[in-house]
């Protein structure tokens, strides 16, 4: 198990400590659903925690996500996965989107990857993922593109679900796109 190295910094007579590891506002720009009832809410994945982002708000982290796993970020509605089948448990399907993402410490996005758990769709082809600094933090902001809202008829759930099921067609979108988007 890794340990996180702590520095002590002396500022006169006051002690601070200061991880090593960056700390990063992770921002949801994503618009409320239209058809999911918590979608587009985004949950971030760190390593120590997980917490959900509502639309319009942002939370703070600390890690290094400079390597691999990186910062898992997870967009809340059921899209379908990518592999072509009907609905089903196993794999989950339809599923929330996930992917990793390393970012280094100027604050870039330098890599990205399919989730590290679970079968939804990438991140990245349904949302824009980007990273600035703002106020000498780094910001990473999550917001929509053409596929965000491309979600399952009426935001239907898989089978493991009581209500909502989802009873095909395969891949047919609330929005009518084309899926899986490339």
């Amino acid at each position: 198990m890794k340990k996180n190295i702590i520095s002590c910094i002396m500022i006169g007579s006051l002690i601070t400590t200061t991880a090593l590891a960056g700390q990063f506002v992770i921002k949801n720009n994503l618009p409320v659903s239209p058809g999911c009832s918590d979608g587009n809410t985004v949950t971030v994945f760190t390593g120590q925690s997980q917490p959900t982002i509502q639309p319009g708000a942002s939370t703070t982290v600390t890690g290094d996500f400079s390597k691999m796993p990186g910062l898992g970020i997870q967009v809340n509605n059921w899209y379908w996965i990518q592999t072509s089948a009907p609905p089903q448990t196993s794999p989950q399907n339809p599923d929330n989107s996930g992917a990793q993402f390393t970012i280094d410490k100027s604050c870039a996005v330098t890599g990205q990857a399919a989730p590290w758990s679970g079968k939804g769709i990438q991140t990245y082809l349904i949302a824009n993922v980007s990273a600035a600094m703002s106020n000498g933090t780094c910001t990473v902001t999550i917001s929509s593109n053409n596929y965000t809202n491309a979600v399952t008829p009426n935001c239907c759930a898989p089978p493991i679900f009581q209500s909502n099921v989802c009873t095909g067609p395969y891949g047919v979108t609330n929005t009518g796109q084309s899926w899986p988007p490339s």
